[in-house]
């Protein structure tokens, strides 16, 4: 019996760990109040709201319903980021309809959503609203069409947000990362035009993600869930096509982020050779070296949870200055510099085999094409001899038929003398 009370403790505690280890709520500032009370929010001092101050940009807006909470141990209607099985639904269109872009909210839901003509408003009763949001200064919004971002993260919105939004032209906004690295973007806020053209089954007004073409997303009207798009490469296009140059909507808001280590600044003295999403390749200059290893190659790996690189990358050192400082042997400098090193010769061997690889097989082959090439001439040449003495040979018997033929009849002088 004792084992069995050891076991379910275990088995609770690590539970309660996993859960706590991956909290459903991203980053950002909480807001909470029971659903009958007002749920009021703001950003920070800053300027007025016609000014380039802070505003409200909400990530996630939940419901949790029948919240039966100690309130000696709990603050009413606070929620525990291990309440899952209380998650009851997302008011994220109703309070992005009544906040987004705002300095300051008052959030009502009886009042700002159609939730009052609803059976099912009664479950949400003794229930808790939770909010997460971010104050983002309006000059760090990236809305200009036709600009390419490469940052590492940032939000992106529509002109005119949250008032309306332009169109004719289309506009594009292409983000970029480091080579090795995906793009995931995620739309908070889309309020768009969804009604379709005479004849299209489309949506008149969208927005578009592209990665080299490839359409990964196409979304009208609004949006009551966060949607996440990630990429497979380090592009990405967010396209706004409208058919009327102002619409009375928000329009679209949404916030990115770089997956994978971002690439480090190669060494003084030294460059980066390779990179891909897992590894990078670095090395020192000749007669450098990098001062912690005396090496001239080093290898990074990048975390898959921590998204950081594995080692360090100091700066390539002069080896002739450490010889002359007596840091390192005559030997030593030499083995560095003439490439005696193991790593020195295996960056040797993969040039050969580079060589091998690629190098003699395009020489193959282009000598075979030429080969080829010349055999064809040849042949065609050939014939075209072979044709022209025909031609000259049935020429000449042609004559000689032609010739035979008229002597035949010829009369001869004598023959009258016989009539």
């Amino acid at each position: 019996m004792c084992d069995l009370t050891s076991r379910t403790k275990t088995l609770l505690l690590l539970l309660l760990f996993l859960l706590a280890s991956s909290p459903p709520f991203s980053g950002g500032e909480v807001a909470e109040s029971c659903t009958e009370t007002p749920l009021e929010f703001k950003c920070g001092a800053g300027e007025a709201a016609g000014g380039g101050g802070p505003v409200l940009v909400v990530r996630e807006a939940w419901i949790y319903a029948s919240m039966r909470l100690d309130p000696d141990s709990l603050p009413r209607c606070h929620v525990q980021e291990y309440n899952l099985e209380y998650k009851a639904g997302s008011f994220l269109q109703y309070i992005n309809k009544q906040c987004g872009g705002q300095t300051e909210c008052k959030f009502e839901l009886q009042k700002h959503t159609d939730l009052q003509r609803r059976e099912d408003l009664k479950k949400y009763r003794r229930g808790a609203l939770r909010v997460v949001y971010d104050c983002v200064k309006k000059t760090d919004f990236h809305r200009v069409c036709g600009s390419e971002v490469n940052s590492q993260k940032g939000w992106v919105q529509s002109v005119g947000y949250p008032l309306y939004y332009l169109g004719d032209p289309v506009c594009t906004i292409t983000l970029r990362v480091d080579e090795g690295q995906h793009i995931q973007i995620t739309l908070t806020d889309i309020s768009l035009r969804e009604d379709a053209q005479p004849g299209n089954k489309g949506c008149r007004d969208s927005i578009k993600i592209q990665e080299n073409g490839t359409e990964l997303l196409e979304k009208c009207g609004v949006t009551n869930v966060p949607i996440t798009v990630t990429s497979k490469g380090p592009v990405l296009n967010v396209t706004l096509t409208a058919t009327s140059k102002l619409f009375p909507k928000r329009g679209f808001l949404g916030h990115f982020k770089a997956l994978g280590c971002q690439t480090p600044l190669a060494p003084a003295d030294g460059y980066m050779s390779y990179r891909n999403a897992t590894h990078a390749e670095f090395w020192c200059c000749v007669h450098h070296a990098f001062s912690d290893t005396m090496t001239r190659r080093r290898v990074l790996e990048c975390g898959d949870r921590t998204q950081t690189w594995n080692d360090t990358l100091p700066d390539c050192v002069d080896l002739e200055e450490l010889l002359a400082g007596g840091n390192i042997t005559e030997s030593q400098y030499q083995n560095l510099v003439n490439g005696t090193t193991v790593l020195a010769q295996a960056e040797r061997l993969r040039q050969a085999h580079i060589v091998y690889d690629l190098v003699v097989p395009a020489v193959i082959m282009s000598v075979l094409v030429l080969g080829n090439a010349a055999v064809v001439f040849l042949i065609i040449y050939c014939r075209k001899q072979g044709r022209g003495k025909k031609y000259e040979e049935g020429h000449e018997e042609a004559g000689e038929g032609r010739q035979e033929g008229e002597s035949s009849f010829i009369i001869h002088p004598d023959s009258h003398q016989h009539i």
